[in-house]
């Protein structure tokens, strides 16, 4: 599939920028410590490069990402291609003043900085699919999916590196957030895109289906406060791969309006 780069970009790329969320805002409430913070924050940015390589194979030679930046301002494309290259450059200027050159005050900023670009890379995507022309994604429920991943991914991210109070919130926030609009945004669906729409069931019988799983194993682990760190590990990258089967069945639903 062309837009199997994108799958991967866009998913992780939410997921990263909710980890580094996540950790920043249970730090500060002191439910990890500046290890675990650090921890997550190398996680974070590591997905968050794997996303960018892979997401790079989209534009097919990387010189053109620099061409896509000459649209900043006035295209959705080109402001979420320049808002991604800011939230590495945070994130990769708050993992220098973590494991480098170790001031409290720049690490401190840096990692604002990268939780605040990273919220606005992640607004940014579903700019870009709101096209009046493809009636299957010019819809709420489009900006919808697209900040629940940032929710669920970062959620089972923080809940693995130890921030489970504030990960296990996120995580039902934006699984209950995705079973609840299921219903309405098949509805929609139906109306603009049957055909289209059907062909991807299978693709979100397994996101609901894994969804439901590791929402039952993450409070069940919390109930327990006991938890391998393999299994939350597995959890964690299942409901990765429940997130890119979603996203696949939405870029499956590309149909210029006739």
């Amino acid at each position: 599939m062309h837009e199997l780069p994108l799958v991967f970009f866009t998913v992780l790329g939410q997921s990263a920028a909710g980890l580094f969320l996540l950790a920043y805002i249970s730090r500060r409430m002191g439910s990890i410590d500046d290890k675990q913070l650090k921890t997550a924050n190398i996680v974070a940015f590591i997905i968050m490069i794997i996303g960018l390589v892979i997401g790079g194979l989209h534009v097919g030679q990387p010189l053109r990402f620099f061409n896509m930046l000459l649209g900043v301002g006035r295209s959705p494309m080109s402001n979420e291609a320049f808002l991604s290259g800011v939230f590495v450059g945070c994130a990769a200027a708050t993992l220098f003043f973590t494991l480098f050159y170790k001031q409290t005050l720049l690490r401190e900023l840096a990692n604002i900085a990268a939780v605040i670009t990273g919220l606005a890379f992640v607004w940014s995507i579903p700019q870009v699919y709101n096209i009046a022309s493809i009636a299957n994604w010019n819809t709420g429920y489009t900006t919808l999916q697209m900040w629940m991943t940032m929710l669920v991914g970062g959620g089972a991210l923080a809940i693995t590196i130890g921030a489970r109070g504030l990960g296990i919130t996120s995580f039902l926030i934006g699984t209950f957030a995705i079973f609840a609009s299921r219903a309405g945004y098949q509805a929609f669906l139906t109306e603009t895109g049957p055909a289209l729409s059907s062909e991807q069931t299978g693709f979100w019988g397994f996101q609901v289906v894994v969804l439901a799983v590791a929402l039952a194993a993450f409070v069940g682990m919390a109930l327990k406060q006991r938890a391998p760190k393999a299994t939350l590990a597995v959890c964690t990258a299942a409901v990765l791969l429940a997130e890119l089967s979603g996203r696949i069945a939405f870029y499956n639903l590309w149909q210029i309006t006739m």
